[in-house]
C-alpha cells in the first residue's frame, strides 16, 4: 500500500522537534510495509508556502499512484482539497486531528494577535475542513466533542517509542548528564526561551509553585535544546516530571515520562488524566502555584519509580501497537472506498 502523509508538522534543523511524533509514525508505518512517502509544508517558515504548495502537491498526486493521503493539520486539508479539485481525483483522504487549540478556553485566546494567527483557533474553520475526511483520527476525544463531529472516526493519540523510552538507571544518567546526585530534581521538558510556548507551557506558574516548595535541596531542569535522543536520559534522571500547560490534546511528554516508569504531575488537559488512570506516583493538579507544589511535594515524597510503562502498554499506545491500528484503518478506508 502506497500512502502520501500530507503534514506541516516535521522536523526541520531550526525546528528539531517539531512533529517529531509524526516523523516517528511515519517510520514505524513503514516497519508494518506501508511505503509511506512525506509531502511536508512549512507553514511555520512562511505562511505563503501553504499557497505555493498546491502545485507540488499536485505534481506529487498526478504521478504518485497513492492508494490514499493521510494529513496531519487541518490546514493541509484545504491544500489536498484545492489539488484534488484540479486533478479531479476521489483518492481516499484519513486525518490524524492535533490541534490542541480547539480545547483551548476563549478568555485564554490573545486579544492582540493578526487575522491569520486567528484563524488558528477558528473551530469553524476546522469543521470544514472535518467534514471533507473519509476518516478521521482525533489523538483525543475532547477534539471531537468540542467539534460536534459525527463523522467516521476512531481516538488514537501518538504512540510512544518503548525501545527509546524506558526506565535507566537514574545514578547512572545523572553521571552521563553532570547532574548533582544529592538533589532531588524536578524536570519541565518544555521549551521556556520561547515567550509563546513559556506561557502556554505554563512555566511561570511551576516557577511560583517552586519558589514556595517546602524544600531546600530541589534542582528544576528544563527542556528546550535537549535532543529526542537525549531526552529519556534527562527523564530518568529526574525524581518528577512536571507539566503545568494550560491546553494541550495528548501530550507526548505524559506518556515518555510514564514509558520511563518516573513520577509525574500534571494539569488536567487533554487525555492525561485519562492515560495516567490510577497509576501510583503520578498527580494531577490544578493550575495553582499551592496545589501544584504539594503535588510535587508528594510526588518527591513518593521515594520510587512509578508503573506507568506498565499502563501504556495496558492502553495500546506503543508506536507500532498504534502503527498497525492505523495499517488496519487504512485497509478499512479503501474497502470503503
Amino acid at each position: 500500500m502506497k500512502v502520501l502523509i500530507l503534514t506541516n508538522m516535521y522536523p526541520t534543523p531550526e525546528y528539531v522537534f517539531s512533529g517529531i511524533f509524526v516523523k516517528e509514525q511515519v517510520e514505524s508505518l513503514r516497519k508494518e510495509g506501508i511505503l509511506a512517502d512525506v509531502f511536508f509544508i512549512n507553514g511555520r517558515d512562511n505562511r505563503s508556502n501553504y499557497f505555493f504548495a498546491v502545485p507540488c502537491l499536485v505534481k506529487k498526486l498526478r504521478f504518485g499512484h497513492y492508494d490514499l493521503v493521510h494529513a496531519h493539520h487541518t490546514y493541509c486539508i484545504y491544500v489536498f482539497w484545492i489539488a484534488r479539485l484540479i486533478l479531479g481525483l476521489k483518492i481516499p483522504l484519513i486525518l490524524t486531528f492535533h490541534e490542541a487549540e480547539a480545547l483551548k478556553r476563549p478568555e485564554l485566546i490573545p486579544r492582540d494577535i493578526d487575522w491569520i494567527s486567528k484563524l488558528v483557533y477558528s473551530k469553524g474553520i476546522k469543521k470544514w475542513a472535518l467534514r471533507r475526511t473519509d476518516f478521521l483520527i482525533p489523538v483525543c476525544k475532547d477534539l471531537i466533542e468540542v467539534l460536534n463531529f459525527r463523522g467516521k472516526s476512531t481516538v488514537r493519540p501518538p504512540g510512544v517509542d518503548l525501545q527509546l523510552f524506558q526506565p535507566i538507571n537514574k545514578h547512572k544518567c545523572r553521571e552521563k548528564l553532570n547532574l548533582p546526585k544529592d538533589k532531588k530534581i524536578v524536570f519541565f521538558p518544555a521549551d521556556v526561551e520561547n515567550p509563546k510556548r513559556r506561557t502556554q507551557k505554563g512555566f511561570d506558574i511551576l516557577q511560583r509553585a517552586y519558589a514556595i516548595l517546602p524544600r531546600e535541596n530541589v534542582l528544576l531542569t528544563t527542556g528546550g535544546s535537549i535532543s529526542h535522543q537525549e531526552m529519556p536520559l534527562f527523564m530518568n534522571a529526574s525524581d518528577v516530571v512536571v507539566q503545568t500547560s494550560n491546553f494541550e490534546a495528548s501530550p507526548m511528554v505524559i506518556k515518555e515520562a510514564m514509558a520511563c516508569n518516573v513520577p509525574i504531575v500534571s494539569t488536567d488537559v487533554g487525555d492525561t488524566k485519562e492515560i495516567i488512570g490510577n497509576t501510583e506516583g503520578c498527580f494531577i493538579c490544578e493550575r495553582d502555584p499551592r496545589d501544584i507544589a504539594l503535588k510535587m511535594e508528594a510526588a518527591l515524597d513518593y521515594g520510587r519509580g512509578a508503573e506507568g510503562r506498565e499502563r501504556i502498554i495496558e492502553l495500546g499506545l506503543g508506536l507500532q501497537q498504534i502503527s498497525r491500528e492505523i495499517v488496519n484503518i487504512y485497509e478499512e478506508t479503501l474497502r470503503r472506498s
